[in-house]
């Protein structure tokens, strides 16, 4: 939740005393001609603040140092009634991202609002005074047409319309003048939670879907969001996804509408945004970004009907049943491909080309004597290297400690966190160095015995790797395939 609006409504100092007030951890972004201060609140207390071309704390440090470098970017705004402001909750602020520690510098952890603003000759306001602005402030939304809902937790207010509670929209946009253009766009007509941090983001995402939720995920675009697109269309491919680019890219835009994306967007141009027409440029980028969900809402209740928990259900068991579907059919016509090549490269092709279907990146592996040695695989390498050449290269030593020897050893599959040791640093540092938080590695057993081994992981885009069912059947039918074509290649010519 967040507490959003105009200074000419509320001013900086009643804000500081609210946050305060309600011991909240957060940002307090405040925008003023293009430009973004912010305000680092901890439990309520003021920590530090930024500014354009401000340093995060100032050298030495000491407390009254950095007094006077809080005060120095606070002051100018208090005598300012022009601009936004945009407070956006945290559970914690990093040691980091604050600069220092405030424990260890300041004795309350903290400036409360007594100690920077009767300094900048701002009035206190009484906390009855604030009770009450924050009254009429709430009246005034009621009378709003679109505002028939209100929720107060200490002191921050939201408000939604009824429709909202069932329209979710996940916002990962890191230009903090974009953030706050959408949520005074989307306003109480939709939940937006709105995240600067694509981890933050993946959460939500996850709790969404753990939720059986319908939602609506708009991301800017980095090689990772690619990956949280990846993972939402993998998990139901009717999730409505808009991918928001710095600017004009028709390769990648093809590529993230081939990999899912409803909508590509991009945000207004650098040229574009003077003065005189920022606000009406985000303005008109963000009524975009409205219509995008909108419609994505109007479509998903005119096919679930009632809304509620068994509709929501219901989406996900038919964008199961879809992707089943789907799988299957190539499940099919893979396996009938199989029927017949004994060429060990054209083996590995097809059971590359169906892996890739549940991971980022793969190779395949066989053993060969001594060694579990690479004849195939696909995804990025980082470098322009493709990693089918780069995998071809690879040889592991069977009797090293690794993620292929485990399960050559064990013959099941593995699927987690990939175990520290030599063999296997080495193994992903030769794939491209990409560090993966999930990977895959499969037996592919033929006569009770391990004659290769599909590895796998997520490096490149760090999405969690999902159901994998439908890729276990399709290697326990390749092996005979993959058996034919190695004693193919060992037989003399």
């Amino acid at each position: 939740m967040s507490l959003l609006g105009r200074l000419e409504d509320l001013s900086l100092a009643d804000i500081i005393q609210i946050v305060h007030l309600s011991r909240r951890t957060g940002v307090l972004e405040v925008l003023q001609d293009g430009t973004r201060h912010a305000i680092l609140f901890r439990n309520g207390l003021v920590v530090n603040a930024t500014a354009p071309g401000v340093t995060k704390v100032p050298s030495p440090l000491h407390e009254e140092a950095l007094r006077e470098h809080i005060l120095s970017i606070i002051a100018p705004l208090l005598q300012s009634r022009g601009g936004e402001f945009n407070f956006l909750l945290a559970d914690e602020l990093p040691e980091d991202e604050v600069g220092y520690d405030p424990s260890l510098l300041l004795e309350e952890g903290g400036f409360s609002p007594q100690k920077i603003l009767t300094v900048a000759g701002e009035r206190l306001k009484p906390l009855q005074d604030l009770e009450e602005s924050m009254r009429r402030g709430m009246d005034l939304l009621r009378r709003s047409p679109t505002a028939a809902q209100f929720r107060v937790a200490g002191g921050l207010t939201e408000i939604e319309s009824p429709e909202a509670s069932t329209r979710n929209v996940v916002l990962f946009e890191r230009d903090p003048l974009v953030r706050v253009a959408a949520r005074r766009a989307f306003g109480g007509r939709m939940k937006v939670a709105q995240f600067g941090s694509l981890d933050e983001a993946r959460e939500a995402v996850a709790g969404f879907i753990r939720a059986n939720a319908f939602f609506v995920s708009i991301l800017d675009v980095t090689d990772a969001a690619e990956g949280l697109l990846l993972f939402i269309k993998r998990r139901n491919a009717r999730l409505p996804v808009a991918m928001v680019d710095e600017r004009v890219d028709l390769r990648r835009r093809h590529e993230l509408l081939e990999t899912g994306a409803d909508l590509y967007l991009t945000r207004p141009a650098t040229e574009r945004m003077r003065p005189s027409r920022v606000d009406e440029e985000l303005r008109l980028f963000a009524d975009e970004l409205l219509l995008f969900a909108a419609s994505a809402f109007a479509q998903w209740e005119e096919i679930s009907g009632v809304l509620g928990p068994d509709a929501g259900r219901r989406f996900y068991e038919q964008g199961e049943r879809e992707q089943v579907e789907r799988s299957f059919q190539l499940l099919k016509q893979l396996i009938s491909e199989l029927s017949h090549p004994n060429d060990i490269d054209e083996v590995s092709s097809i059971i590359l080309r169906f892996s890739a279907e549940y991971v980022d990146r793969g190779v395949l592996f066989v053993i060969s004597g001594d060694y579990f040695a690479g004849v195939g695989g696909f995804g990025a390498t980082g470098e322009d290297e493709p990693m089918v050449e780069r995998a071809r290269k690879l040889r592991v030593p069977r009797d090293a400690p690794s993620i292929l020897r485990e399960v050559a050893e064990s013959g099941t599959l593995h699927r987690g966190k990939l175990r520290r040791t030599e063999a296997n640093a080495d193994l992903i540092e030769r794939l491209g160095g990409q560090t993966p938080t999930e990977v895959l590695a499969v037996p592919i057993m033929h006569d009770g015995q391990p004659i290769g081994i599909l590895y796998a992981d997520n490096g490149e885009h760090r999405a969690p790797i999902d159901m994998v069912s439908g890729l276990e059947i399709f290697l326990s039918q390749a092996a005979w395939s993959l058996h034919n074509a190695l004693a193919q290649k060992e037989r003399p010519a």
